[in-house]
C-alpha cells in the first residue's frame, strides 16, 4: 500500500479571524484549497483507515474550509467530512477489526482525517457498513443529511406538524417523505416556484414559496391552520426570525445551519417568557455522542432501506473528479439542486 496519497489539502489553519458566513457556495476555492500529496493517515485506537470513492460537498464542508465552523482547520490536512469506501485497516479495537474489508458510509471525526483525498480516518462508530442495494451515489452522503432528517424528526410528534426552511435542498426531499411516512405534517418553506410542485409529491403537506406576494399571508393561515412548534431551520437570518415569530405558544426555533448572511435576531424577546418560545442548535456529532449504539444502528439501518428500496434517493448536480476539483467547485456549487460529490479514481 502506497505511503502517499493526493488530497484537497487546507492551505490556512483554526478559524477565521471575522465571524460571517457566506452561503453554500465558494467563489474562491483556491483561498482555501489545493492539491497535493501527503503521507497516508494511520488509523490509531478505535479508527479505521477506508480507501475513498466518493464524497460527499455539503454547506457544513464549505463553513469549515472558510473558518466559519464550529471545528478549527489544520493546515495540511485532507478537507471534507463525509463519503464512501472500503475499509483497509483498523487500529487497535474489536469494532474496527470487524469492519476491515468492509464497504462503509461514513463521516469523519475531528480526531479524524478528511474525505477529499484517496484515504481517510475516522472513528471506527462512525463508519456504517453498507446493505447490498444502497449505490455509492447515496452511500457518499448517508450520514449528514439522511441521517440527520431521521434524528431530527424525533423531535416531532406523530400527527403534528412543523416548518422546514430550505426545503428544496436534499435534506428537504428526504425529511418530505419520511414526514408523510410517519404522519407528521412538514410545512416546507422555498425560495423558487419550481420546487413547489416538486415536494408535494414527495409528501410535504404545504410548500410556501417565501419570494410569492403573498408569502407572509400564506405562512400566517398554514401557521393558524396547523399550529406548530418545531422549526428546523437551516437558513437562521432575518426571514427566519420571522418565522418564529409568528409561530405560536411553545415554538422551538431549531437551528443545524446558517445560509443566510443576515442577522437572527429575536423580535420580541417577551415571547420567550410569556410564550415560551426557545431557540436551540442541532450537530448531527452531538446527536451521535448522545444516541445509544443500538438506537444508532436502527436509524442507520432505516436510512439504507429508504435508499434500497427507493423511497429515498440522491440527486446529483455535479460530479467531481479529485484531481479537477478545486476549479469546477463554484459553477457546480451554483446549481440550485442536487448535491455535488467528488469521484476518487483507485490508485
Amino acid at each position: 500500500m502506497t505511503t502517499e496519497m493526493l488530497g484537497l489539502l487546507l492551505r490556512q489553519d483554526g478559524l477565521a479571524k471575522e465571524t460571517a458566513f457566506v452561503g453554500n457556495q465558494l467563489e474562491r476555492p483556491g483561498e482555501f484549497l489545493e492539491l497535493g500529496k501527503v503521507p497516508r493517515p494511520v488509523p490509531g485506537p478505535g479508527q479505521v483507515l477506508i480507501k475513498m470513492r466518493r464524497a460527499a460537498i455539503n454547506p457544513s464542508d464549505i463553513a469549515f474550509v472558510q473558518g466559519f465552523y464550529g471545528q478549527k482547520r489544520v493546515r495540511g490536512r485532507p478537507a471534507g467530512f463525509e463519503g464512501v469506501g472500503t475499509v483497509v485497516e483498523a487500529g487497535s479495537g474489536l469494532m474496527g477489526r470487524l469492519l476491515k474489508g468492509r464497504d462503509v458510509g461514513f463521516y469523519v471525526t475531528p480526531d479524524g482525517s478528511g474525505t477529499w483525498a484517496e484515504y481517510a480516518v475516522t472513528r471506527a462508530a462512525l463508519a456504517l457498513p453498507l446493505k447490498n442495494g444502497v449505490s455509492d451515489r447515496d452511500a457518499a452522503g448517508l450520514v449528514v443529511n439522511p441521517v440527520t432528517a431521521a434524528a431530527m424528526l424525533e423531535m416531532v410528534n406523530s400527527g403534528d406538524a412543523f416548518v422546514f426552511s430550505a426545503a428544496a435542498s436534499q435534506l428537504g426531499k428526504l425529511v418530505a417523505g419520511m414526514a408523510r411516512d410517519q404522519g407528521k405534517k412538514m410545512i416546507a418553506l422555498v425560495r423558487r416556484e419550481e420546487p413547489v410542485e416538486t415536494l408535494k409529491p414527495l409528501g410535504a403537506k404545504h410548500v410556501l414559496n417565501e419570494t410569492d406576494p403573498a408569502y407572509a399571508d400564506q405562512l400566517r393561515a398554514v401557521l393558524a391552520e396547523e399550529k406548530p412548534v418545531i422549526f428546523l431551520d437551516a437558513v437562521a437570518g432575518s426571514a427566519s426570525a420571522r418565522v418564529h415569530h409568528a409561530m405560536g405558544k411553545n415554538a422551538r426555533w431549531v437551528i443545524y445551519g446558517k445560509l443566510d448572511t443576515s442577522l437572527a435576531e429575536i423580535i420580541d424577546p417577551s415571547e420567550m417568557i410569556f410564550l415560551n418560545k426557545s431557540v436551540e442548535g442541532y450537530w448531527t456529532t452531538n446527536w451521535a455522542a448522545k444516541t445509544s449504539f443500538f438506537r444508532k444502528m436502527r436509524v442507520f439501518s432505516d436510512v439504507q432501506n429508504r435508499f434500497r428500496d427507493g423511497r429515498w434517493t440522491t440527486d446529483i448536480s455535479a460530479e467531481l473528479p479529485l484531481e479537477n476539483a478545486i476549479e469546477r467547485l463554484p459553477q457546480a456549487l451554483a446549481q440550485p439542486d442536487g448535491k455535488v460529490q467528488i469521484v476518487i479514481p483507485d490508485g
